[in-house]
Parts: structure tokens; sequence; C-alpha cells
């Protein structure tokens, strides 16, 4: 409870300091450099609060390991530098985020006696190249790898990362850790991953769509778009209906292409596995005997692909790319796309120096019956494991558990209350989608180890990239194969969970 009134304080409290995010550069750095101030304060009126406890953990307030150097390697996603800066901040600039990592680390610094040491970065799906062959060869070359999901979570069932589950000191069900994607990455009890809120790639790598509200009022001044998501009515058919036939040849040269203005841009690449999450589509369930089995084939699967199909191949105001965010996400901030679906996290990176105003609100839903709004967690979440040739596992385990607890109390509120619901958005509407959005966030089994189950999470991609009209008999043959590859990884990650 005390965590949710910190939250709600901060968000409260920069609403009017943060109110305009299209005034000058000098006016957003004297907003910056206050928001950082905001927030140490607010982490301190909490610590104030827990008057018998200076920690959210259960760790003993002060530990002495004789300034051991922590040694962390990541990998970098495509978009922004979120992983990298998860670890490390070199300095306080005094913008928000680099702000809070910097005086998290020398939290715990200062309260462990180490020094936590980001010894490299490695760029988008590079890292298992790396680390596979220095713990192969029994090398102690890092403490903690933070690997990019997609890419790297096959490497824990190989046997090189210690099955998580059978460390001291980390405590998997608090609140800093992301209890219910560590449980989906998990079976029989064994996990060789873990994240939350030490990652900023889990606390913005929800799912969202985004809005351009100067073109929607050109088009749709009779209809509000918060009133359509309060309502239960944001749907894959709604979407159809706003965005169709809006498109203009900026241009002039007569050819669909990224110059032009579309009522819906999209990638078809992973937002695609967001819209699906978006639709309850589910990749995976847990039979009886909590064993995961691939879980596609059905109604509901089918019913999603025909209103993407729709959209994709039916609707005149839609364009779309692939593999290819940053052309999607430069023409929303350029006003040349009515409504995008994307990660959350790329509102800092894409739209700070938008001119126009956009909302953020949930991805939509099959259908006005679905119960709630839904999302999922882009792959590139930050996974944290412990390679076979750690030699400090008690420093290691501590440090990790420390980094995750400080984190909720000072990175969190900097990112997602004060960054992402006030800093980059544009309204306090928008700020109160985003706590809609996460009140849902689904993750399962196969989507997440979708490397090892012969890639089912691209399913839709695939099929809708080469505009095949109907999947019926393509799932029944992708049963079997799916089937074979989750038989094997489940026997793999069995085989070397005493590691």
């Amino acid at each position: 409870m005390k965590k949710k009134l910190c939250l709600m304080l901060v968000a409260a409290m920069l609403v009017s300091s943060l109110a305009s995010c299209s005034e000058s550069k000098v006016n957003e750095e004297k907003e910056t450099t206050s928001t950082a101030e905001t927030v140490a304060n607010v982490t301190a009126s909490e610590e104030t609060e827990e008057e018998t406890k200076k920690y959210l953990d259960d760790l003993p307030e002060k530990m002495d390991f004789g300034g051991t150097s922590m040694r962390f390697i990541v990998e970098e996603g495509g978009n922004g530098n979120l992983s990298e800066l998860s670890i490390m901040a070199e300095e306080d600039t005094g913008e928000v985020v680099d702000s809070a990592v910097f005086t998290r680390n020398a939290s715990v610094q200062e309260r462990l006696n180490i020094n936590i040491d980001l010894v490299d970065t490695i760029m988008f799906s590079g890292l298992p190249a790396v680390v596979r062959p220095s713990i192969t060869a029994g090398s102690d070359d890092y403490d903690i790898i933070g690997t990019y999901q997609y890419y790297g979570i096959s490497m824990g069932p190989e046997g090189l990362f210690l099955n998580l589950s059978n460390v001291q000191n980390l405590d998997f069900s608090r609140e800093y850790w992301g209890t219910n994607y560590i449980n989906n990455m998990s079976y029989k009890g064994i996990t060789y991953w873990a994240t939350g809120d030490i990652a900023l790639r889990y606390t913005g790598g929800m799912y969202v769509t985004y809005v351009n509200q100067e073109i929607w009022n050109d088009h749709l001044s009779d209809q509000d778009i918060y009133d359509i998501v309060n309502e239960g009515k944001w749907t894959l058919d709604k979407l159809y209906e706003v965005s169709d036939a809006i498109y203009e040849d900026v241009n002039g040269n007569g050819k669909l292409d990224a110059k032009d203005s579309y009522g819906f841009v999209f990638d078809i690449e992973d937002p695609t596995e967001g819209m699906a999450a978006g639709s309850l589509i589910k990749f995976s369930e847990l039979d009886e005997n909590g064993t995961p089995y691939i879980s596609l084939n059905n109604e509901r699967t089918l019913t999603f692909y025909e209103k993407m199909y729709n959209i994709i191949a039916n609707n005149s105001g839609f364009w779309h790319t692939e593999d290819d965010n940053k052309t999607v996400m430069k023409m929303f901030s350029e006003s040349r796309a009515m409504i995008t679906v994307n990660k959350l996290f790329q509102s800092g990176i894409y739209l700070r120096e938008m001119e126009q105003e956009f909302r953020i609100v949930p991805v939509p839903k099959l259908n006005e019956e679905q119960e709630h709004y839904n999302t999922m967690l882009h792959d590139g979440v930050t996974l944290f494991g412990i390679p076979i040739t750690n030699q400090k596992l008690e420093e290691t385990s501590i440090t990790l558990e420390c980094m995750a607890s400080e984190s909720l109390k000072t990175v969190t509120p900097a990112y997602y209350e004060v960054a992402l619901k006030v800093k980059y958005a544009r309204d306090n509407e928008s700020g109160m989608m985003i706590d809609l959005i996460r009140e849902n966030v689904s993750a399962d089994f196969a989507a997440l180890y979708s490397n090892n189950i012969a890639n089912v999470v691209h399913f839709f991609r695939t099929n809708l990239s080469s505009k095949k009209d109907n999947i019926a008999s393509t799932l029944e043959k992708s049963q079997k194969l799916w089937n074979k590859s989750m038989s094997k990884l489940l026997d793999n990650i069995e085989s070397n969970a005493n590691k």
C-alpha cells in the first residue's frame, strides 16, 4: 500500500510541474532538474514512513563485501540504451532516470561495500555468441549476465546458467521482481532468469496504442478516444472503422510510401504479438500437471487473424513496414500517422520533440465482449542470469536482490511515474491509461521461449507478411513441430535444473 501511495503522490506532484511538454529547451532542462529533486524528496519521504525498516528487502541493512567488483555484461536492444542504463549511469546528469539509477547504485554500493561494474555492452542479438564460449571454457569473466529475452533466454536450459530457484537470497515473491513474468518462464519451479523493476525494458516494455490527437480531431471530432476506451469499445473492428480511408498522398507520386499520411501505420513484426496479446491470444497454457502445451489452435486465434488480415488487406488508410520500428515511429512523430501500436518506452525515444498532441491508450481488444484490455511486454525485456562459472555467489545474489529492491524505491518512480506517465506523455488521461494498461500484463511460456519452439510467437507476423488469408491448415501443420520442440525444451530445462 505504501508503494502505491508513494507512486501516486509522485504523479500528482509532477503533473503541474510538467504540464507543458512543448516549452523551450531551457524550460525543459529546468523541469528535469525539478523532477529529479522531487523524486529524491518523495523517496526520502517513503523511507521516513518505513520507520523500522530502511530497505524493502529482508537482507541486513549493512554488509561488507570488501569492495569487490560485481561485473555485469548486458545486451542492448535496437532502440535506446535502456538495458545499459538499467545497470549504470556514470554520473548524475540531472535527467530524471539517470539521476535515479545513479542514486540507486550509490545506495547499493555503500550498503554492501561493492563496486557495480558494467564491463561490456553487446549490441542487439550478439550477447550469446560472446558469453557462451566464455562460460563453456570455464572462464570467470562475468558475475551477472543481462540478456535480451528473445535471443538469450534459450541459454538457460543449455546448462550454462544456475537454476535461480536454488540460489539463496533471491526472493522472487517480492513486488520488486516480475513475479508473474518469472513464473511464466519457469517449469516445475525451475527458473534460469529473473527480471522486474531492475530492468527499464520490463517497466516500459508494454505495448500501447499511440493516437495523434490533431489528426483524430480533423476526421473524428465527434468521437473521443478516451470515451471509446472507457466504454470498452476500443476493439480491432473499431480500429478499422476509425482509420479506414484516412490517407493523403503527401509527396504526390501516386504511390503508397513512408512519405504519405495514413490512418494507421504498423510494423508487422513484434507489435503483431502485442496485438495478439491485446486480444487475449494464448500461445500456451498449463495442463493439470502444470506442464505447458501449445494452445494456439482454436477459434479465438482464427477470429483474431481474420480481423488483423482485414485491417492489413482491406483498410484503405493502412500502411505497414516490416521490422522497421524507426520508420513507423518517425512517421507518427512527424504527424503522418493517426494511429500506431508500439512499445511504451519508445515515447521517450521518438516523441519527446513531437509538436502535435498525442494520446496513449491500450492495444485494442478482440471484441466488446472481451472482459478487459490486455497487453504483453516486448520480447527485448532484459533478463538477468548467473553463469555456472560464478565464483562469488553470495555477493552476486545479494547484489541482485538489493538492486531490485532499491530500483522499486528509486528508479521505478522516476521512470514509470515521472518519465513515462508525465514527462513523455501529453496529458493526465494518458497517465491514467498507462495505469489501466499495466493492470493486465500477460506472459506465457511458449511466447517467452519461442526461439526454442520453432518461433511459435512469430506465427501471426509470418502469415500476415505473406498475406495468407486463411491459417486454419497452417495451424494444423505447425502443431506437430511445436509439440516436438516443446517436449525437447522441457527435457533440457529439467535435466540442467540442479546446477
